[in-house]
């Protein structure tokens, strides 16, 4: 739900007496509004020729400008004076008129349109307690959360609520807000909100009641965005029924800045043979645009044709880029499977190397093994040998021992034979 007490809760912004208002920032109709409240001055200056001479002596004196005596001579200078100043007054009294004027508007309009956003967001808060499903889209556009597309069923007020979320959302790129019976306040809404999202690119608004004021606004809102490519305004009143062309005229001028709509509808729009002028003057600086659906619309053959034609060299020229891009993407996409294939070369030579490293490794931990190996059985070859020759040395000695014990034995025999 919106909350009307956390908006309007605010105090109106103060002005500074002191400070003067800059005109120059300010829009022409604020600029001509405040001027209308202005008073001329009408004063004149006063007349030197009215004054006797010691008076034109003395007034002259007191400016520090030296009488020459003669009457006629003082007075056509005093009177030059005289101008002087009452100019200068008349400015600063102009000035200050004007400031005050300024003020005056200024502080009225930000009342005036407080009042009038107050009112407004009383009327949104009403529209959405009365419509679940608009809470529950202000919802998903607020947090960027919507489906690609939208087609809804609003009346002004929740058009006007659902447009100020729209401003700034990135998720929604198609919305369908035909049928609706929206008029031109609401056209505003949805022009101001054209003029800050970045990211809506088809917007289906057939069948509605916007009309020459609604025209101005969407073209003044196209100038600056740069997202949309598809607009349909089919059976709206855009010339209120041939009357007014100043719409059409303005959007006719926005096709000339306009880079980035495609297709735009204004089948069964009341162009009249004007309307059609302004449409065919301004596609001839349109380089873009692609599709104009101007049908039922009563425009001159001749200016028909200016716009068959400018739209036949804009699908050319549009081919044209296509198959650039098609070419510079295919040129893009044959160098990157080159770049591939490379690296899936060098990655197999460079696995293969490795592989030749991991095998000559390999060979090399295998001639190491063995030549351990062939070590350990050399080293136990010694061992058995040396124990071996150890174990005869041990026999040999032991035998020794025993041949000498046996002679012992005999020579000890030998004497007790001869007693």
């Amino acid at each position: 739900m919106l909350d009307f007490d956390a908006v309007v809760g605010g105090k109106e912004p103060a002005f500074d007496d002191d400070a003067d208002v800059d005109l120059a920032r300010l829009a022409v109709k604020d600029r001509d509004a405040i001027m209308a409240r202005v008073m001329p001055d009408d004063s004149a200056p006063s007349d030197a020729f009215a004054l006797a001479q010691n008076e034109i002596r003395r007034e002259m004196i007191d400016r520090g400008i030296q009488p020459k005596g003669f009457y006629n001579d003082d007075a056509v200078r005093l009177q030059e004076e005289f101008n002087r100043e009452h100019t200068a007054e008349k400015e600063a009294r102009m000035q200050q008129r004007i400031q005050f004027a300024a003020k005056s508007y200024l502080r009225e309009t930000v009342h005036r349109r407080r009042m009038e956003r107050e009112k407004e967001l009383r009327e949104e808060v009403s529209e959405v307690a009365k419509n679940p499903q608009l809470e529950v889209w202000l919802s998903l556009v607020k947090g960027n959360e919507t489906p690609k597309q939208a087609n809804l069923r609003l009346n002004a007020i929740g058009t006007r609520a659902l447009c100020k979320s729209l401003m700034f959302n990135h998720s929604l790129h198609s919305l369908n807000l035909s049928r609706n019976h929206l008029d031109d306040v609401a056209g505003k809404c949805i022009a101001q909100m054209l003029r800050r999202n970045t990211t809506l690119s088809r917007l289906e608004l057939e069948s509605n009641g916007f009309g020459p004021q609604s025209a101005k606004d969407f073209a003044d809102a196209l100038r600056v965005n740069e997202a949309l490519q598809y607009l349909n305004l089919e059976s709206n009143p855009l010339t209120d029924d041939e009357k007014d062309f100043s719409g059409i005229a303005a959007l006719g001028a926005m096709l000339a800045h306009n880079k980035t709509l495609l297709t735009f509808n204004l089948w069964r729009t009341r162009l009249g043979a004007e309307g059609g002028k302004h449409l065919a003057a301004g596609l001839e600086k349109n380089s873009t645009l692609l599709c104009v659906d101007i049908g039922n619309n009563r425009i001159a053959t001749s200016d028909g044709l200016k716009i068959d034609q400018r739209l036949n060299k804009n699908r050319h020229a549009f081919a044209q880029r296509e198959a650039q891009k098609i070419g510079f993407r295919e040129a893009q996409l044959k160098a990157a499977e080159k770049e591939r294939t490379r690296q899936a070369d060098l990655q197999k030579q460079a696995e293969y190397e490795q592989w030749i490293e991991e095998r000559k490794l390999e060979r090399q931990q295998d001639r190491e093994t063995k030549e351990a190996e062939r070590q350990r059985q050399l080293k136990l070859e010694e061992d058995r040998l040396r124990q071996l020759a150890a174990r005869k040395a041990a026999e040999f000695a032991a035998r020794a021992e025993l041949d000498k014990k046996k002679k012992k034995k005999k020579k000890g025999g030998a004497k007790k034979k001869k007693k």
